[in-house]
């Protein structure tokens, strides 16, 4: 009876514990176990790392591409030239401290420059900028377009956390038209400033002279208008040069007549 008791209990003769098959079974079944552990562990490390690097990267090419776009639409004028690929963008800004304003790409970093400012970072050293390019449109009876290719790249040696973005837009700029640099045109000798379908209406200059106006503002001297050429007072008149080398006014008296005054070249 003792015997089989002792078989109820799980083991021959009593003996209480594992038998070595049991032990090495169970050493397997865990060291099956804690391989695949370490493998979805080490899958879940691997990938949280490498979204790390592409929120890094995705995080500040988002910044410098609406930094970009911001300065485009707000600038007064791109001054680069039409048609030709450039790593540095030159912007001419309304205000006196931001003009001009220069993004460019140094050593792999983003740079902005405004006016006399110390040139700020726009990417830090987290990511390298791989290529930064970019192109002046025309838009003839619009502003210019400018076309920006932007490369952002994770800096690290690792290549299981190698991520890269590139970005690839057209901005254009929608600044009202108000000028804080010489307007020059991109050819010489083809453009019009307005055509015969759309006229500017009126024109002032600093030199004294109206071109349009009904009536001789205060402080011009002279007026063009649609139909007459009119000068502001009694000594002034139109200058002109003799074959002889001598110059003359041509002016009017009070009774109409013309007359004439010997005065000195301009």
């Amino acid at each position: 009876m003792k015997f089989f008791s002792n078989m109820r209990k799980g083991r021959p003769g009593g003996i209480s514990g594992f038998t070595l098959i049991e032990v090495l079974v169970y050493a397997v079944i865990f060291a099956v176990s804690a391989v695949f552990l370490v493998g979805i562990l080490t899958a879940v490390t691997r990938t949280q790392l490498s979204q790390s690097s592409i929120n890094e990267v995705n995080q500040q090419l988002s910044f410098v591409a609406n930094t970009v776009q911001r300065y485009v639409r707000d600038a007064s004028l791109v001054e680069n030239d039409a048609g030709v690929s450039s790593s540095t963008l030159v912007l001419r800004m309304a205000s006196s401290t931001q003009d001009p304003t220069r993004i460019y790409s140094s050593s792999s970093v983003l740079y902005l420059e405004e006016g006399a400012s110390v040139p700020i970072a726009l990417t830090s050293d987290r990511v390298t900028v791989s290529n930064f390019s970019i192109k002046k449109l025309q838009n003839p009876g619009g502003f210019a377009v400018v076309q920006l290719d932007v490369t952002i790249e994770y800096n690290t040696t690792n290549p299981q956390l190698e991520a890269s973005r590139t970005w690839r837009s057209a901005v254009s700029r929608i600044s009202a038209a108000t000028f804080d640099y010489s307007v020059v045109p991109g050819s010489n000798d083809l453009y019009d400033l307005g055509n015969a379908s759309y006229k500017w209406k009126d024109a002032y200059f600093s030199g004294g002279v109206g071109i349009g106006v009904t009536s001789i503002p205060s402080g011009y001297q002279l007026i063009v208008s649609a139909d007459d050429i009119a000068l502001r007072g009694a000594a002034k008149g139109v200058v002109l040069k003799s074959s002889g080398g001598l110059c003359f006014r041509i002016g009017v008296t009070n009774s109409g007549a013309i007359a004439t005054t010997s005065v000195s070249c301009p």
